[in-house]
């Protein structure tokens, strides 16, 4: 087994992973940055559309903490929103300072972008931070599947993984961030890259620690529905030269109120907007039309990155309809980004507390800056605290490494038995998740859900893996069947609608009874539930 030591340890390369290392490097600590794939454009802020919802000249403070809390619907936890709102014009000047070109905009700042560029915000917000990531002393280890996190009396103490050759490997760290992003690939119609299947939250939950609220998942409503072409969440020209409208042609946009702003609509009401459009889309095909947009308008981005497909966007109507895009739950954290597992810090939309039952747009990548900059510094503050308790590096005893070594042996022992393909099986839950924990949920097929979950999990035990690629997919199965297991049984229990989250028999929002957030544990392997007041 490979070991590799190291001060401070971040999973997960996208925005926050990333902001957590190069704060970390920079007062001289040995860091080390994982990801499942390539560092950085692996991952959902490659996909992001470049906004950050933070205060400027025309947005105040009080402004952006009003609007957070609003959306949130009861459930933020306003200490971290605080956090959030006091630290992200500051978060804004550090991007800024790495070369990310950032502009003034709205309610926040924008990707700027060269003229002309097809490139997606995302990868223009990335790239910068990559370069500066690969001109440091941070080391990087793309290809590397984590399995389980290292706790050794009470702390937490690195991570077992798999390098992508086969080889097991144990990295021994004085502190670990987690970055891994959220779970939006779990489901059929999703806009996140395919990876993302709720790493993070599975490791989590393993360690010991609570998940909160994972019920709250949300829905972009303008995704690109044609078969065979790649999901992709769509940003509407000014309204008069879009059209929205059903199969019986009614228009949609008169329908749902939205003559005016429709971006601002999808930034302040995506629930609202995103559950109507899917009810919509239950009863026959929704159209997007895009063939009144003037030509000069398809050389500029978002139309000119649809020039690049096949399809032809700008002469005909599209199949659009909402699509998963963000989860709400996560784990717990205090403003520091410590857990309440010592040495583990979090960052990103792994973490719950900020966005309640519904996130704000622009929110999501002021988030990851603002937290990952702050994880990196509080990881610096542990390993000093450490560095003062203990000299040299208090490396694993014997017997230690030598009972992680026969975890990772058990991972790669090989049995007979049934094998089912891990490909069917991933499909079979994506299905499961879109057709029984969709935006509008009712307890008969959340039942149904979990009856058809217990028996893919069956079938996932069942899977005895006869190459490393197999190995990988068996614990991606089990990660995703735990966190379905979580959303279904969380749902049934919440017998109310608030923000994304909604019942379709239990319609209206209950503030008698539900303003508590919902708490998710294993104990000896089993999922309980419970629930809390809100902790203000």
């Amino acid at each position: 087994m490979e070991e590799i030591t190291t001060d401070v340890l971040v999973i997960g390369s996208g925005l926050a992973g990333l902001l957590s290392a190069l704060e970390a490097e920079k007062a001289g600590l040995r860091v080390l940055i994982v990801g499942k794939f390539a560092i950085g454009m692996g991952t959902n802020t490659s996909l992001a559309n470049g906004a950050f919802t933070a205060s400027n000249s025309l947005f105040s403070r009080e402004d952006h903490l009003k609007a957070t809390i609003e959306s949130g619907k009861g459930l933020n936890q306003d200490r971290l929103v605080n956090t959030l709102v006091e630290k992200g014009p500051e978060a804004i000047k550090r991007l800024r300072d790495y070369g990310v070109p950032l502009l003034e905009r709205g309610m926040g700042y924008v990707v700027d972008r060269p003229e002309g560029s097809s490139q997606l915000p995302g990868v223009l917000l990335i790239r910068p931070l990559v370069d500066r990531l690969k001109s440091s002393s941070i080391n990087l280890l793309p290809g590397l599947v984590i399995f389980d996190l290292v706790i050794e009396q009470g702390e937490v103490r690195g991570a077992l993984g798999f390098l992508k050759e086969g080889r097991p490997c144990l990295i021994q760290s004085r502190t670990v961030v987690l970055s891994t992003g959220g779970a939006g690939a779990i489901y059929r119609r999703n806009d996140n890259q395919r990876s993302i299947l709720g790493d993070g939250y599975a490791l989590a939950l393993r360690a010991g620690l609570p998940l909160f609220d994972l019920e709250f998942v949300q829905f972009y409503p303008f995704v690109l529905g044609e078969p065979n072409l790649s999901s992709f969440l769509l940003y509407p020209p000014h309204p008069g030269e879009t059209r929205l409208f059903d199969e019986k042609k009614e228009d949609l946009l008169e329908k749902f109120n939205l003559r005016g702003d429709i971006n601002r609509a999808i930034i302040v009401q995506r629930d609202h907007l995103a559950i109507a459009l899917y009810k919509t889309a239950q009863n026959g095909d929704v159209f997007f039309d895009l063939t009144r947009v003037p030509q000069e308008k398809w050389e500029r981005y978002p139309l000119n990155f649809l020039k690049k497909s096949k399809f032809p966007f700008h002469e005909r109507p599209f199949l659009i309809s909402p699509a998963v895009h963000f989860f709400m739950g996560g784990v717990e954290i205090d403003e520091r980004g410590a857990t309440s597992l010592p040495g583990l810090f979090a960052a990103g939309e792994v973490v719950w507390g900020i966005h309640g039952a519904n996130r704000l747009g622009g929110n999501a990548l002021t988030e990851c800056a603002v937290f990952g900059i702050i994880s990196g510094q509080s990881a610096v503050e542990y390993v000093r605290e450490k560095q003062g308790e203990q000299k040299p590096f208090p490396l694993f005893s014997e017997n230690v490494l030598k009972k992680w070594d026969r975890k990772a042996r058990a991972y790669l022992k090989k049995k007979r038995g049934i094998f089912d393909r891990p490909v069917d099986l991933l499909k079979d839950l994506k299905d499961l998740a879109w057709g029984d924990a969709s935006p509008v949920r009712e307890e008969e097929t959340l039942k149904e859900g979990l009856n058809r979950l217990s028996s893919i999990e069956k079938r996932i035990e069942k899977i005895y893996p006869d190459t490393l690629k197999d190995l990988f997919k068996k614990r991606e199965l089990e990660n995703v069947a735990l966190l379905l297991k979580a959303i279904l049984k969380g749902s049934l229990l919440r017998t109310e609608s608030r923000g994304s989250f909604s019942r379709k028999d239990f319609s209206d929002q209950d503030d008698t009874n539900w303003l508590k957030n919902t708490c998710y544990r294993l104990n000896k392997g089993e999922l309980q539930i419970t629930h809390r007041p809100i902790q203000k």
